[in-house]
């Protein structure tokens, strides 16, 4: 007998989506419903809802990715396809009753983003398949035992940041470093791993990692301002969601003590950031999204393998290294697409 979760759903094509009164503040993305184009007669409309942390640039490249990737199956918002946004407001606290609201929606699949996002699909989400995206750490999410070895229900795409190049980028720019400076919520799976990678890649170089750790988006100015107490040599923040979020609070006391700030999230660089050495997310949900379009076909997700893919991305901020007179060398310019002065 096939699982539950392959049950074909109902194809009635409705003309909007409501919240379920539980969610209360939860909110979708604000772009709007797709437009009314009608469905040839006899086409099958899927229902994908995208559930996230909170609305950021990353993210929108991320599924912009995955919507491009479905079109290109043939699958297209205005003829075949619906799509529900919900976020969690980024509060990691919000997002299992979240994820439990897109369950109970009837949907053919469920897209979780973020590795906190997909620890509580893990949790919540029980008949409906999903593919995830947008994610670091599917592993230390629960989703599975291995990338081949997985939950039945779930496939997907993973992309872990580049964090020894990410150093190798700061220590080349900044060669008398002593003390690199990081803020995190040590919550996050995909953060913790992250600033374990990077704390042995610097005891490795002699050097240490500053690390002060937060609980919600509320405490990250004040994380901030007690990480540039500690005097660091210059600031670096991986793609922490709740950190993310509140990135404003971070910007400010960095640019006040004029540090040096280092991102692995490129799309946030030109907020008051140095650099960003990330992740190209669009590739990454294209791919996610052709994967979605085989398991809204009919195959299983549990023969599906995960799939790692992290498309390196460099972005400069020319404007803030004038103000703190770094010069970036031309092959780091040249990498990052802009010209060599």
């Amino acid at each position: 007998m096939s699982p539950s979760w392959q049950v074909a759903r109902s194809a009635v094509r409705v003309s909007s989506i409501l919240a379920v009164a539980a969610l209360g503040s939860l909110a979708g993305c604000g772009k709007g419903t797709p437009s009314a184009v009608p469905t040839p007669v006899g086409e099958r409309v899927y229902r994908v809802g995208f559930g996230y942390f909170g609305p950021d640039e990353a993210c929108e490249n991320a599924i912009a990715g995955f919507l491009d990737g479905l079109k290109e199956e043939g699958i297209e918002q205005g003829r075949n396809l619906e799509v529900v946004r919900r976020h969690a407001a980024g509060e990691i606290g919000q997002l299992p009753q979240m994820m439990q609201a897109l369950e109970a929606q009837g949907l053919d699949l469920i897209v979780p983003m973020t590795t906190p996002g997909l620890a509580a699909a893990v949790g919540a989400v029980k008949q409906t398949p999903m593919v995830f995206v947008y994610t670091y750490d599917p592993i230390g999410a629960g989703a599975g035992k291995t990338f081949d070895d997985h939950l039945p229900n779930i496939t997907g795409v993973a992309s872990f940041p580049p964090i020894e190049a990410t150093m190798d980028v700061i220590l080349q720019l900044f060669p008398n470093a002593k003390k690199i400076g990081t803020l995190y919520n040590a919550s996050e799976a995909n953060s913790v791993k992250a600033v374990g990678m990077a704390r042995g890649i610097l005891a490795a170089k002699g050097l240490t990692l500053d690390e002060v750790t937060i609980a919600g988006t509320g405490e990250v100015f004040l994380g901030a301002q007690a990480l540039v107490a500690r005097s660091p040599d210059v600031v670096w923040v991986t793609g922490d969601n709740t950190v993310v979020q509140a990135l404003d609070g971070v910007i400010k006391p960095v640019i006040d003590g004029k540090l040096p700030l280092v991102l692995n999230d490129p799309e946030f660089v030109s907020r008051g950031a140095l650099l960003g050495v990330g992740i190209g997310w669009h590739p990454s949900g294209l791919a996610a999204g052709k994967m979605a379009a085989r398991v809204l076909r009919g195959e299983s997700p549990a023969g599906i393998p995960f799939v790692a893919l992290a498309k390196r991305r460099i972005v400069l901020n020319q404007d803030v290294a004038q103000k703190l007179g770094v010069v970036f060398p031309p092959a780091i310019v040249e990498e990052a697409g802009q010209p060599v002065q």
